[in-house]
């Protein structure tokens, strides 16, 4: 063969090397995979609203607003303090934990003898609460509970420690495993009636007791129906009753020397109830006015607060070839400005490399308060495939796009 037609052979060679080469390349270029689109959420979980900005705690004693998502608002010292009559709370909640009763329902009874006849005269002397009582008289469970925790009757709290717990000792035991167990930390109980100062507390926590409370169902069905009266036929005052105009639901209205006025109530806002606890009051007019004040910007404060509106913009999608469509909720959500403190916003989308305008993008998810709420997302605007200037582009970009 000629030099020159050797010559030509290697060129022709080269050539269709080249050109198998450019091919492959074009074929790489044009059919390799996408890159995936790059989602950010922009929707944060800070929202502005929160019903702990507006609300003006009382300066005297200490005082909490909890609301049911556990948000809370405190204010005054932090050290328990004595907690007059609120500690008969503590005592009808761990009654019931040890000897659980149903709504309406009597549970055992006790027949009232002369010792209990007596003791009764005495507080009553010494000018404590008491419940009438008569010799030979018989009283339920839910009797001694409901005298114990409407009219704070101190008489038939020590009777109810005696005929669940066999005394006083048997009782402070129960009581104080049951308020580790409920993470009562700063409460210490050293009797059932709050006549002893050492029983304290402090407003954070009687607070969480309040919510206990109202989420047991014989004594919220007792502080719904308040009655007044024994099985046996004795009348008792409802003590507890705390501003009842403003529609509250009351709790605790206790005085003592060592605690001051000591108030616990529910406000019923919406579909939650926020339970405000107040101690150390310096007299019942004055906590009539700190509180009325403080449950009426509570009923101002608890509202509803939009997450995000309908058509609102809660992430943004773009391609690696520059385009970018908004994606946006199909639905408004909103929750309670009592759960904003634990808001939780995020977004599923699908792994996807174009989207048609208008195409379902994925979810918005927005938890509070342990409840999810779900919204579908849409695109605002189309990502369509790149052309063909940007599929080839340089070699390590095609190649990576293969293997990367």
């Amino acid at each position: 063969m000629s030099r020159a037609r050797r010559v030509r052979s290697i060129v022709s060679g080269m050539l269709a090397l080249v050109i198998v080469a450019v091919l492959a390349y074009a074929a790489a270029a044009m059919l390799s995979p996408l890159p995936r689109l790059h989602v950010e959420q922009t929707l944060s979980s800070a929202v502005d609203g929160s019903w702990t900005e507006t609300l003006t705690m009382p300066e005297a004693g200490s005082t909490a607003a909890l609301a049911e998502s556990g948000s809370i608002v405190a204010s005054g010292s932090a050290d328990p303090r004595p907690i007059a009559g609120a500690a008969k709370l503590v005592l009808v909640s761990v009654v019931l934990d040890a000897e659980p009763l149903a709504p309406g329902g009597t549970g055992p009874a006790i027949t009232i003898d002369q010792a209990a006849v007596d003791r009764y005269r005495a507080l009553d002397a010494a000018g404590a609460r008491t419940v009438p009582v008569q010799f030979g008289q018989t009283l339920t469970r839910r009797d001694l509970i409901a005298a114990t925790l409407l009219s704070s009757g101190n008489n038939t709290a020590e009777l109810l420690i005696d005929a669940v717990f066999g005394g006083l000792d048997g009782y402070l035991a129960a009581a104080a495993a049951w308020l580790d167990e409920q993470g009562l930390a700063d409460t210490t109980v050293t009797d059932g009636t709050g006549l002893d100062p050492g029983s304290r507390s402090t407003a954070t926590d009687l607070a969480r007791l309040g919510q206990l409370a109202l989420a047991t169902p014989a004594l919220a069905e007792l502080l719904d129906t308040r009655p007044r009266t024994t099985s046996a036929g004795s009348r008792f005052t409802d003590q507890a009753a705390f501003l009842p105009a403003l529609g509250t639901v009351g709790l605790v209205r206790s005085y003592t020397d060592a605690a001051g006025v000591c108030v616990l109530i529910g406000v019923p806002v919406g579909d939650e109830t926020i339970v405000i606890a107040m101690l150390g009051q310096p007299s019942y007019p004055a906590a009539e006015t700190a509180a009325s004040a403080l449950v009426t910007e509570v009923r101002g404060a608890v509202r509803e607060v939009e997450v995000v509106a309908a058509g609102g913009v809660v992430a943004v999608a773009r391609s690696a070839w520059g385009q970018s469509t908004d994606l946006v909720a199909t639905e408004a959500i909103s929750v309670s400005s009592t759960e904003l403190d634990g808001l939780g916003v995020r977004i599923e989308t699908a792994s996807r490399s174009t989207i048609f305008r208008g195409a379902d993008a994925g979810s918005l998810i927005v938890t509070a308060g342990g409840v999810q709420q779900t919204a579908r997302l849409e695109s605002v605007s189309a990502i369509t495939e790149p052309g063909v200037a940007w599929r080839f582009a340089d070699p390590v970009t095609v190649f990576g796009r293969w293997f990367g």
